[in-house]
């Protein structure tokens, strides 16, 4: 696959921003569909708001601890506790898993819950 920096413009605020390499092969890496962002960062970072379903990778796990980390589409962080994976929590809590998830806000701030694996 070839990848190369591309000049875009934002869908929904019209700014022009650049798609780099970097992201794009940080994306495949993960495992995510090879797409053309139609939005800039800051309009995707502020989608995360929004209530459904979102794709992720598991970034890290404690176990001892019950808790990890979901890298989001957007390269930021989630926290997740081991009572928020529905179906095997085994499958779910390794390391590069990839997952589907919910987001809610807390106390501490926002965490996914209803995570399972992307099949």
């Amino acid at each position: 696959m070839t990848f190369q920096d591309q000049l875009l413009t934002c869908e929904v605020c019209g700014k022009t921003f650049i798609y780099r390499i970097e992201e794009q092969r940080q994306l495949a890496d993960w495992g995510f569909p090879a797409e053309t962002p139609r939005r800039c960062p800051e309009c995707r970072k502020q989608e995360t708001s929004a209530p459904g379903l979102r794709a992720g990778v598991v970034k890290w796990v404690r176990e001892d601890k019950h808790f990890g980390f979901i890298t989001q589409r957007d390269g930021s962080k989630i926290f997740f506790h081991h009572t928020g994976v529905v179906g095997d929590p085994e499958q779910v809590m390794r390391e590069n898993a990839p997952v589907w998830y919910e987001v809610m806000s807390t106390e501490r701030g926002p965490q996914a819950f209803n995570i399972h694996l992307r099949e």
